[in-house]
């Protein structure tokens, strides 16, 4: 049974209908059809009834900027705010042959909160907690839960959905909360902003100029929600994404990958790590490994900044956190093992980094070669890559070779 809505403006809370045109489902959509598309994606699980994974998208550079707060402040009465509010953090990033380079700017939602018959007013930082329900309500669009709203001042894409739903992939996931929590992280959302500059360039093609970027917008364009008192989980919500989201739907600038694998896991640098992964270990083969310095990659999922000193006591903590994750990978059959190298100071001899290599299992790398048959269909069926008759991909090699040629 198909899961895609075919939604009307009836169905949409009052405080949409006189702003809309129309609506159109994943059904009528070719962008949101081929979004939603996961009917081939399968892999075996051990001691599972069924074959297909909790499927859903990640937004290819997108979702590994370091968008949310790891530490610190996450939520603050606004007269205890800080003399600065918003968290600056260094763009840094080549995926599939583009180099990023730029700045974002968090700035907090101001959200209030009732507290013993009062309203208070909080900062709220978008942290782990929104990053978990951010990728919850991914999941719900890309099962089908998605429409294209013709609203009188534009289109936007929305995610279609009921509290309960939303509380239900949390909870398949392990990561259960109230209603309350669960919408005052969407109004979080949807109030925190988000601004970027960036360059890209193509390395692959230095003909090509470097492309430059610049946007001020909401984690979520708007929120509404429709019910009755009483209702609970049955209250109707709909959330724009916004137009960054939205034009990398259009783009087909996304990648498939198993939502369960990575949400499952308790850590949040487990599950970013995991989410990065998928994103940039594509090609993932028995004997290819893969890279990282450590202090890089804290810094790009957030835990350090760029100018920040870092003692021996900060280092070995890094270290500290990073080794629980791969311990993590390892439990979850991603990784079969990984390997550290010190890096030293010249002068004082030091360490002062850590460089990692990872060794993939052969489920992870069956993963990856099932994501990119599925990635490979979807270009083919959006006009992006021509279909080649004489190309039978059944194994890892194959689609290496495909895409190094």
């Amino acid at each position: 049974m198909s899961n895609k809505v075919n939604i009307s403006v009836e169905n949409l809370p009052d405080t949409l209908r006189g702003q809309i045109h129309g609506v159109e489902s994943a059904i009528d959509n070719e962008n949101l059809a081929l979004f939603t598309d996961n009917k081939d994606v399968r892999v075996p699980i051990e001691n599972a009834r069924h074959d297909l994974r909790a499927y859903s998208n990640t937004f290819n550079h997108y979702d590994l900027w370091g968008r949310f707060v790891r530490s610190g402040h996450k939520k603050l009465p606004v007269e205890e705010a800080p003399g600065r509010t918003i968290v600056t953090r260094r763009i840094s990033e080549r995926i599939d042959g583009i180099q990023y380079e730029g700045e974002l700017k968090i700035t907090p939602a101001v959200v209030s909160t009732k507290q013993q018959g009062e309203e208070k007013e909080f900062l709220v930082w978008p942290s782990d907690r929104e990053e978990k329900v951010e990728r919850a309500l991914i999941r719900l669009a890309s099962k089908g839960k998605i429409v294209k709203i013709n609203f009188k001042s534009g289109i936007q894409y929305a995610v279609v959905f009921s509290m309960n739903e939303l509380a239900q992939e949390l909870k398949s996931v392990g990561q259960s909360m109230p209603y309350p929590q669960i919408k005052e992280a969407l109004e979080a959302l949807q109030g925190s902003k988000l601004s970027f500059k960036y360059s890209a360039k193509d390395t692959k093609n230095t003909d090509v100029d470097d492309s430059f970027y610049e946007s001020n917008m909401n984690f979520l364009s708007s929120l509404h929600f429709s019910g009755k008192k009483g209702q609970g989980g049955n209250i109707k919500c709909v959330a724009c994404l916004n137009a960054f989201v939205h034009n990398m739907i259009d783009n087909l600038e996304y990648k498939g990958y198993y939502f369960n694998r990575a949400q499952e896991l308790k850590r949040g640098l487990s599950r970013w790590m995991m989410l990065r992964l998928y994103h940039l270990w594509r090609y993932a083969a028995p004997g290819k490994t893969h890279h990282f310095r450590l202090l890089s990659i804290m810094e790009k999922y957030g835990s350090i900044t760029g100018d920040e000193e870092i003692t021996e006591n900060k280092l070995k903590a890094l270290r500290r956190d990073m080794t629980t994750t791969m311990k993590d990978l390892i439990s979850k059959g991603v990784i079969s093992d990984y390997t550290i190298d010190n890096v030293k100071d010249d002068k004082s001899g030091k360490i002062v980094d850590y460089v990692y290599e990872m060794f993939p299992t052969d489920d992870f790398c069956e993963e990856m070669l099932s994501l990119n048959k599925q990635k490979k269909r979807l270009e083919i069926q959006s006009g992006k890559r021509i279909a080649d008759d004489a190309i039978v991909i059944d194994n890892e090699e194959d689609i290496v070779q495909i895409v190094e040629d």
